[in-house]
């Protein structure tokens, strides 16, 4: 009796140039040749028919090749359950974001945007009452513009309102800003302060790579949905 060597065998042949042809193309399924049930049960059926009939396959590796495939397909469903779940959190995360739309909303950033009109409001919150608070606005090139003395503040969120004028009383020029706050108690020890933005949400969009993302009135670019932290 004579038996054909299985890398002689043109079923196998042409699975192998399948499974070769799907992994350098693409990875999407992660099974490659064996993307479906069909293709790995007549796989396995060419293997146990071109056996050595003195050699046969044992139980432990047709059990082993078995669970092999069956961890493969459950891993593949797990994959796709997933990328389902992901594209629902996405659709579900747009409709909240657009539920917005007019909301005064507040972020976590220290920008300022200032418009042709003058003017620009940002917000910072303390962990502790504070004896001095001083807030410096700082242009695009890190030099200081304006520093606004608060004076006493209390614990919690704090905000302020920036005239859009220089430390001469000059108008500032139309643009983006960042602001950085510096307080301490009664015996001059310093309070920690943490900035946040405030703003109107105009529009949404929900192509981002990163999901939603809001444009700001006054502010030139948008602000992804997850550096929100609370709505006014």
């Amino acid at each position: 009796m004579s038996t054909s060597p299985i890398g002689s065998n043109a079923f196998l042949s042409s699975l192998q140039s399948s499974s070769s042809s799907g992994t350098s193309g693409s990875s999407s399924s992660g099974l490659s040749g064996l993307g479906n049930v069909n293709t790995f049960y007549n796989l396995l059926v060419t293997q146990l028919t071109n056996q050595d009939p003195l050699n046969p396959i044992s139980n432990q590796d047709l059990s082993a090749q078995l669970a092999q495939f069956s961890t493969a397909s459950g891993v593949q469903s797990m994959q796709q359950s997933m990328a389902a779940l992901t594209a629902q959190l996405a659709q579900t995360q747009g409709l909240q974001a657009a539920n917005l739309v007019g909301q005064n909303v507040v972020f976590d950033s220290n920008s300022l945007s200032l418009g042709a009109s003058g003017g620009a409001a940002g917000g910072f919150t303390l962990a502790s009452a504070a004896q001095n608070v001083q807030v410096q606005v700082v242009n695009s090139a890190g030099q200081v513009v304006d520093t606004m003395q608060l004076g006493a503040l209390p614990t919690g969120a704090q905000a302020f309102t920036w005239d859009g004028k220089d430390a001469s009383g000059q108008a500032a020029a139309a643009g983006n800003y960042t602001f950085n706050v510096t307080a301490t108690d009664g015996s001059g020890q310093a309070v920690a302060a943490t900035p946040f933005g405030t703003g109107k949400v105009q529009s949404v969009y929900l192509n981002g790579s990163s999901g939603p993302t809001l444009q700001l009135q006054g502010q030139s670019s948008t602000v992804p949905l997850s550096n929100i932290v609370g709505v006014m």
